[in-house]
């Protein structure tokens, strides 16, 4: 690529104005620092229009301002090309390499007046606190593993349909106010210590046999 200035000031002004092609050489807070030909600018500020960061190695434009600052209009070429940094107001930043896009940002928020769609082969989400609402919400999976400190759920109706139920827990409570029945081809109880039931009325019936067998038994 040949280095050329281009004026861009009217014929015999001082400090003339021009467009210059340069190579970043390295950076100091916000200026970088340039080598250009005949060493027409030697550092620069990058321009707000200018979205991705300057690296050492890139080919830019600069406008040399003269005796006023120098700006950096465009990358025209990367040194690296599989990377970028693309810095907008705001304090907002998109990073690119190697096929990969990070937004950095104080916050984020996407708006779909139709719909909002996340599709990857692995997706990740991750945060100190989190909310969901939804006014219907549906979900499918194959295979979900969940592990929870402290759960605390409130449903007006719940209903579900398993195939198979197995649970297991150190200590188990359950409240019911009004009632609480139970419908099952066999009910079978193993209790390895003793068995405790207290109710003010208690009834049991059976169409066939009733079995009670025990060491000692008591009533009354």
């Amino acid at each position: 690529m040949q280095n050329t200035l281009i004026t861009m000031s009217r014929p015999g002004a001082e400090n003339a104005v021009g467009l210059v092609y340069a190579t970043v050489t390295g950076r100091a807070d916000k200026w970088f620092f340039l080598s250009s030909p005949d060493m027409a600018v030697e550092r620069a500020m990058r321009a707000d229009s200018c979205l991705i960061e300057p690296e050492s190695g890139d080919t830019v434009l600069v406008c040399n301002g003269g005796s006023q600052a120098s700006y950096v209009l465009a990358v025209l070429a990367r040194a690296t090309p599989a990377q970028a940094t693309l810095k907008l107001p705001g304090n907002v930043q998109l990073h690119t390499a190697q096929g990969q896009l990070q937004v950095q940002a104080d916050q984020l928020e996407l708006h779909g007046r139709r719909r909002v769609a996340v599709v990857g082969a692995q997706v990740e989400v991750a945060g100190v606190q989190g909310e969901v609402r939804f006014q219907q919400l549906t979900t499918s999976a194959q295979q979900v593993q969940a592990r929870f400190g402290a759960v605390s759920t409130m449903a007006q109706s719940v209903t579900s349909t398993v195939g198979r139920l197995v649970q297991k827990a150190r200590d188990s409570f359950r409240w019911t106010e009004n009632l609480d029945e139970t419908r099952a081809g066999r009910v079978r109880m193993q209790v390895k210590d003793r068995f405790h039931m207290k109710a003010k009325h208690t009834t049991m019936l059976a169409e066939g046999q009733v079995k009670i067998d025990g060491e000692k038994i008591d009533l009354g």
